[in-house]
């Protein structure tokens, strides 16, 4: 792979050499695992930085028959590895295959050439230098110029372990506060110190949180909208359906999706209060092979791609957030069936408050839609339908810290789409505007929304940009 992968033009060439790919990192929601990056964590051998952790890898190794054992099974580490290597070849066309390749190029220095590279050659390369304390958890993100990663925690999870990493902060996810299970006020009211007994009860513990969360740096959240999601706007019997769900019973769908929508509206104002932006992840279906899931847990790489987004649901919804007297939070739509993509760019001209650009927008192309296919349809629905130059730019959302090099991808991705544009005439602007729309849209956008957050006081509509 040469230094132009993807860059067909001279201008892309320009754009990204010149401009992308010296400029810092910002990644605002992932799922890397706090602990191991707390203690500075060193990996034993490639297979434990490279592939256990990763989903991605381990569904496509499904897709070509692999056993199950030489996934997440009881097969040795080694063993795992040479599997993943011998299915890395047949990935062509695969995202897997270039980022594997970039992954290998940034942090070993070794040109991977899948299907040539000795597998026992590359584990025993590779060993040899992850012993190094330039190969721990935490140097490997100083080596891909993080600036401000936001790893995901629960409303329950111990987030002192941020205290010790300064260019760390958490993402709040949200998910379990909506399920407002027995479980989780349990956990929240030993959290908290504080009796829960009533829903206002469970209103007040998760702001006492979401302030630590604050004192933290945070300053994302996340829920997710799987396949299926419905709003509902009645909120008449939300406290008895809190009552009845903390104490285990079984709630009926309707039910669930009331008392669901109640504390999305709850958690919205709050957001709004504390100028966090909220991400919504919308479309997943997350339940295919019970089986798998069994095997490999919730986010064991089985997931698919569920029905277009209920609209009137949504709109619904964040027409409730702009009543809220907070206003709407800023709000990132992210959409798993490419389908919703123009649904929703143009969703980013539906909502708006004086000084803030962006204030809905949708997210970068998400999880199955993350390759370069993906990304071009989002630059091309963002630009077509809403305004590209508001657009946040890439984010991993990955557990895996090797997976830090898709900025690199997406920013190859970006400005070989805008050379490619302007080559053809579709874009007939000064390269000047090109420079200033590809540092916004890989750095400053992100940037500007974490220092707009970090300035605003508290009941004030004060933005720094």
């Amino acid at each position: 792979m040469n230094e132009d992968f993807l860059l067909r033009t001279p201008l892309s060439k320009r754009l990204y050499h010149q401009h992308a790919e010296t400029l810092p990192v910002i990644d605002y929601h992932n799922h890397l695992n706090m602990k191991e990056l707390a203690e500075g964590k060193s990996y034993d051998n490639l297979a434990r930085l490279w592939l256990l952790g990763d989903p991605y890898k381990h569904r496509a190794m499904r897709i070509c028959g692999i056993d199950e054992a030489y996934i997440t099974g009881n097969a040795s580490d080694h063993d795992k590895f040479a599997k993943w290597m011998s299915v890395l070849p047949r990935l062509v066309g695969n995202p897997l295959y270039d980022w594997s390749i970039l992954e290998m190029k940034r942090i070993f220095h070794i040109e991977l050439d899948p299907g040539e590279t000795d597998a026992e050659w590359l584990w025993e390369q590779t060993g040899k230098l992850l012993s190094r304390p330039e190969f721990s958890s935490r140097a490997l993100l100083e080596r891909f110029h993080v600036e401000y990663a936001a790893p995901c925690a629960a409303i329950t999870d111990d987030i002192s372990v941020f205290e010790k990493i300064s260019n760390i902060a958490p993402s709040l996810r949200g998910d379990s506060i909506i399920e407002a299970a027995g479980e989780t006020a349990q956990k929240l009211e030993q959290t908290v110190q504080t009796p829960i007994h009533t829903l206002q009860d469970y209103y007040g513990a998760i702001r006492l949180r979401l302030d630590a969360f604050g004192r933290a740096g945070c300053r994302f959240s996340d829920h997710s909208l799987d396949d299926g999601f419905l709003y509902r706007r009645e909120e008449r019997h939300a406290e008895a359906l809190f009552e009845r769900s903390r104490k285990g019973q079984a709630l009926r769908p309707e039910e669930r999706q009331e008392l669901s929508s109640e504390l999305l509206r709850f958690l919205s104002a709050e957001y709004a209060r504390r100028g966090w932006t909220m991400q919504l992840h919308i479309g997943a279906q997350r339940f295919t092979s019970s089986r798998l899931r069994e095997i490999a847990g919730p986010a064991g790489g089985f997931a698919g791609i569920g029905n277009c987004c209920n609209v009137r649901s949504l709109t619904q919804m964040l027409d409730d957030f702009e009543k809220s007297p907070w206003g709407m939070p800023e709000v990132v739509l992210f959409t798993l069936n490419p389908a919703d993509n123009a649904v929703m760019s143009t969703l980013g001209g539906s909502y708006s408050r004086g000084g803030t650009k962006g204030l809905v927008q949708q997210g970068p192309a998400w999880w199955w839609c993350d390759h370069l296919y993906g990304m071009r349809e989002v630059f091309e629905s963002l630009a077509s339908f809403g305004v590209l130059s508001v657009f946040l730019g890439m984010t991993t959302d990955s557990r895996s810290i090797l997976s830090f090099v898709r900025h690199e991808y997406f920013r190859r991705a970006f400005c070989g789409w805008l050379g490619e544009k302007a080559e053809k005439g579709d874009l007939d602007v000064k390269e000047e505007l090109l420079i200033r729309l590809v540092k916004d849209v890989c750095y400053f956008n992100a940037k500007k929304r974490i220092r707009q957050q970090d300035t605003k006081k508290e009941g004030e509509r004060e933005h720094a940009f």
